[in-house]
């Protein structure tokens, strides 16, 4: 009953917080500077009054600010997004055509952050205040200094143009084909296909960028892991089991590490959101069209029913996995239930 009662909550804050997002969403939209009418119509057309007064009372830009919010959330509780100013498409279906590419990098580059970073973290933990423990530490400060956009241009030029060990930018080599849409996701629709080939060169175009993108993300992980597994070592139910004689790897494994991944699961969820919503230079740098490429452009064209859907869209990822966690928090230790 209190866990149902803790999962409720939890669940009205995130409705709380979606609406309180939307309407901040919509306040910051409106004060970017430019105009959308002057950035999306030809000289000639702004030359003519009917041709700019018809475009601003299509997008509603001729109504009041209130009535506009009024229309706005009317809209979104229909699941209705707007229009795109640059594409004339239904902003809802230009997300739903890139947003599982970046599901798809984002995933394959939180596997491959979680799973360095806890194995480098307990790697130091064991290995304290030796020489392998400086050179992990060494390697997740540097992955949580280095400027994404930086690391993706030395990685393109190293590994891609100096050494051609990854293939270019996109998700595929312009040998194949896009495969039959099914979930969006190309490695796993070329398996649905049977075409191993392509699901090898899906997972090979994929590679570079989530390597740059899981570098962050890997260095918190891994300072985290380290962090904690050394305050669960030293508490005393580890050093009973210890003197009990225990191995190290049995000590660690089957008591230290479920207690010290608690507060990981944390840094892995707020590092998937991030993923989900900041990629729009790496994206744009590897040609990945994704949600970062798509805000990319959309704020070069002054979209704004696109930037409202894009901005909408990030902060209920980080909203959702944010509850995810909480929830799972709540599960996992039922003291965080009493809060």
């Amino acid at each position: 009953m209190d866990r149902l009662k803790f999962i409720g909550k939890r669940l009205i804050y995130l409705v709380v917080m979606m609406f309180g997002v939307a309407t901040l969403v919509f306040i910051l939209t409106k004060l970017i500077p430019g105009d959308p009418v002057t950035a999306n119509l030809s000289q000639r057309a702004l030359s003519d009054p009917t041709i700019v007064e018809a475009y601003r009372m299509k997008y509603g830009l001729d109504k009041p600010l209130i009535v506009q919010y009024g229309l706005y959330i009317r809209n979104l509780l229909r699941l209705d997004l707007g229009t795109s100013i640059r594409t004339n498409n239904p902003v809802l279906a230009e997300l739903g055509r890139c947003y599982p590419a970046t599901i798809e990098l984002a995933l394959f580059a939180i596997v491959i952050a979680a799973i360095f970073g806890i194995l480098f973290g307990i790697i130091s933990a064991v290995k304290r205040n030796s020489i392998i423990d400086q050179i992990v530490r060494a390697i997740s400060v540097t992955g949580v200094s280095l400027p994404s956009f930086w690391f993706a241009l030395i990685m393109l030029y190293f590994l891609y143009y100096k050494f051609p060990i990854f293939p270019g930018p996109g998700r595929l080599s312009n040998s194949f084909s896009a495969p039959v849409n099914v979930t969006g996701l190309y490695v796993i629709d070329s398996l649905l296909e049977g075409d191993i080939p392509k699901m090898f060169d899906a997972i090979s175009h994929l590679l570079l960028p989530a390597i740059v993108l899981a570098a962050f993300t890997m260095g918190l992980i891994t300072r985290t892991t380290r962090s904690n597994l050394l305050d669960v070592m030293s508490t005393d139910y580890i050093r009973t089991a210890k003197a009990k004689g225990l191995s190290n790897v049995k000590l660690i494994l089957r008591h230290a590490l479920g207690n010290a991944l608690i507060p990981v699961l944390t840094v892995i969820g707020l590092g998937l959101g991030n993923l989900l919503g900041g990629m729009v230079l790496v994206e744009t740098i590897f040609n990945w069209p994704g949600v970062g490429q798509f805000a990319y452009q959309s704020v070069m064209s002054n979209d704004f029913p696109s930037i409202i859907g894009v901005a909408l869209l990030i902060a209920l990822n980080y909203m959702v996995i944010n509850t995810v966690v909480d929830i799972l928090y709540g599960i996992i230790d039922p003291r965080v239930r009493v809060s």
